[in-house]
């Protein structure tokens, strides 16, 4: 059976003890029995014969991007301003890149693997491609987090000489990070790109990755998410957008007695008030990003349920975006792009929290200009925070380069 990162995550648990007596034990067991499942895989595919009458592609062709979506065009989310992280990831690249060097390659619902990975390995030789792009978290589509990417690259790497751009979300967690490492121990043309940290040095000591870099959002989509906010007033003093964690809910409440008026998840028809509650019946994404262009403040933890790591959030950018401060307890991520102070906000616990909201809705003149400077900052990295920073990892690893 082929291993999930659930699995994995209850078998890192199970064998902690063994692991801090023998640091990466459970890492190396796991890709043993990897390894044998992926031989597997492959013997019941027959790839060789499948594949042996694909040429290699020529050396000097020019650049061309295949953008494989976790979830594709079927999706209900696949438009614009819909939040579909890749298609704004293929349509973000349109722009960067010009349309004429993209291409998006869905995978069918419960395709299987043998079949998915046969299609993409020749449609990327077949096509030219130079570059393709995927989330390597799991299998596109799969519910379950089914993760197969190892066997596609192993085959794929042996007979294309492209770049695989492998894009994470939650490095955060120890078992996506070594998902990660296998695809980059099978080939040096495996280049992580990151959301949320530095990975430089974490799959393979001393290699370059990309990241942290903003989740791009397609000008194709400002522009949607801009008309569905038209003429709606910034009628909300702080608010707090996401899933409502214990921690977070105490942190609200000591901000709510200081005299903050706070909204929770505005954009919402319900009132919700725990975890569960803010979990389900969710709005759609241009109602969220209506609910930050009505926010003065929103607040930012830059922490998630991976434990006491700092990871860059994509709400930075969307609420920047909106001309919304971001008020964030991350010490490290959100400076990378923006200026402290001016374009958004720090706190490091409830009572600089509470200070740090008067100082901004004392003074509208100081609000006002920071919103301005903030907009005016998201929107010239929307797009090239994330392929500018991939055009740069490719530099430095001296791999082919997107725009030529």
């Amino acid at each position: 059976m082929v291993s999930t990162f659930r699995e994995l995550v209850t078998r890192s648990h199970i064998g902690g003890l063994a692991s801090r007596i023998y640091p990466g034990l459970d890492e190396r067991l796991w890709n043993r029995r990897r390894d044998r499942e992926m031989l597997a895989e492959v013997a019941a595919a027959n790839y060789q014969v499948q594949l042996a009458d694909l040429a290699r592609p020529a050396a000097d062709r020019p650049s061309h991007l295949v953008v494989v979506p976790q979830d594709g065009p079927r999706a209900d989310a696949w438009k614009p301003g819909g939040g579909n992280f890749f298609y704004e990831i293929s349509q973000s690249a349109r722009e960067y890149l010009g349309a004429e060097k993209v291409t998006v390659f869905p995978i069918e619902p419960d395709e299987p693997p043998a079949v998915w990975h046969v299609r993409l390995i020749r449609f990327l030789i077949d096509s030219g491609a130079t570059h393709v792009a995927a989330h390597i978290e799991s299998n596109p589509n799969a519910s379950a987090g089914t993760n197969t990417w190892d066997t596609c690259w192993s085959q794929l790497s042996t007979l294309w000489d492209g770049v695989f751009l492998g894009v994470m979300f939650d490095s955060a967690f120890e078992w996506v990070t070594i998902g990660a490492r296998r695809l980059a121990r099978i080939s040096p043309n495996f280049m992580l790109v990151d959301i949320g940290l530095p990975m430089d040095g974490v799959l393979v000591p001393g290699r370059t990755e990309v990241g942290p870099v903003n989740m791009p959002i397609s000008n194709e989509s400002l522009k949607v998410i801009d008309d569905y906010s038209a003429g709606k007033q910034k009628i909300y003093d702080v608010t707090f957008i996401g899933s409502l964690y214990p921690q977070r809910v105490e942190l609200l409440d000591n901000l709510r007695a200081h005299g903050a008026r706070v909204a929770v998840n505005p954009h919402r028809a319900d009132v919700v008030t725990d975890f569960a509650e803010s979990r389900a019946n969710q709005p759609s994404y241009l109602d969220y990003m209506s609910g930050l262009a009505q926010s003065n403040l929103t607040l930012n933890f830059s922490q998630a349920s991976a434990g006491p790591i700092e990871q860059l959030k994509t709400r930075v950018l969307e609420a920047s975006l909106m001309g919304c401060i971001v008020l964030t307890d991350d010490d490290e991520r959100t400076q990378l792009f923006f200026e402290p102070e001016l374009e958004f906000g720090h706190f490091s616990g409830p009572e600089q929290l509470v200070a740090v909201v008067k100082s901004f809705l004392s003074d509208p003149a100081k609000l006002a200009a920071s919103q301005q400077a903030a907009k005016q900052r998201a929107r010239s990295i929307n797009v090239t925070s994330f392929w500018g920073g991939i055009e740069e990892g490719l530099h430095q690893r001296g791999l082919p380069a997107l725009l030529g």
